[in-house]
C-alpha cells in the first residue's frame, strides 16, 4: 500500500513535508481556513509556494491533514494508555487517572492543538472539507467505546455523546490558556503547580461523571 503524504510526513520530522505541516498547524491555529495564506505557511516553513504545492496541493489538503494528525494522534495516545488497563478488572479508577493524565498533558504541551479546535467550533467555517465525516466522527466512535468501558453501567448513545462533549468542551476551554482565564486562576495551566491543580480537578470531574 502506498504511504499517505502524512506518513511519510511523520516519517521524517525534518523533511520539507513535515516542516510546512508544521507551519500549517500554526497559521491555522492563529488565523483559522480564510485568514490563512498559503505564501504565509511557505515562509513559515522555509520553502517557496511551489515547493508546498508539490508537497501538499492545496490550502484545503494541508487543512484536512493538520485535523487528521491531530486526531490520530489523540486516538493513538488513548490506545496506548488505556490497552494495557482496560486488560485488568481492578484498574478502572487507574485507567480513568491515565487517560485524562494523558490527555490533559496532550493538549497542554501541544498549544496549537485546542486552539485550532476551538477556532473549528466558534468560526463554523463554511468549509468543510469531510473533517466531521471522516475525522471526527471516525474518532469520537473510538473515544465512545473506550470511555463506555469504562463507566459502571452501560451509556446509550444520547448520554454518551454529551458526556463526551461535557469532557472536550472542558478540556478546550482550560486549555487555550486564555488571558482571562489566566486572570481568574492566577496564571498559566500549562506550568507549575496550578497545571497540577486544575489536571487534578478535571480528572477528579470525570470520576463523578463516570461514576453517576
Amino acid at each position: 500500500m502506498a504511504k499517505s503524504a502524512l506518513d511519510k510526513a511523520r516519517e521524517a520530522p525534518g523533511s520539507t513535508k513535515a516542516r510546512i505541516l508544521a507551519a500549517a498547524e500554526e497559521v491555522f491555529a492563529v488565523k483559522g481556513f480564510q485568514g490563512a495564506s498559503t505564501r504565509e505557511i511557505a515562509a513559515r516553513a522555509g520553502v517557496n509556494i511551489s515547493s508546498l504545492h508539490y508537497h501538499w496541493e492545496s490550502k484545503e489538503t494541508l487543512y484536512f491533514t493538520v485535523f487528521r494528525n491531530i486526531y490520530d494522534r489523540i486516538v493513538d495516545l488513548l490506545r496506548d494508555t488505556l490497552a494495557p488497563l482496560l486488560a485488568r478488572q481492578d484498574a478502572r479508577e487507574s485507567a480513568i487517572d491515565a487517560t485524562m493524565r494523558e490527555l490533559f498533558d496532550f493538549f497542554a504541551d501541544n498549544p496549537n492543538v485546542p486552539k485550532l479546535l476551538m477556532r473549528r467550533i466558534v468560526e463554523n467555517e463554511e468549509i468543510e472539507l469531510g473533517i466531521e465525516r471522516d475525522i471526527l466522527a471516525p474518532a469520537w466512535s473510538v473515544f465512545s467505546t473506550l470511555v463506555g468501558r469504562l463507566r459502571r453501567r452501560t451509556l446509550d448513545d444520547d448520554e454518551l455523546r454529551l458526556f463526551m462533549l461535557s469532557m472536550h468542551s472542558v478540556l478546550l476551554v482550560y486549555l487555550l490558556d486564555s488571558r482571562s482565564y489566566q486572570s481568574l486562576l492566577g496564571g498559566s495551566v500549562r506550568s507549575g503547580q496550578l497545571r497540577e491543580q486544575v489536571r487534578r480537578h478535571v480528572t477528579q470531574l470525570v470520576h463523578r461523571l463516570l461514576a453517576a
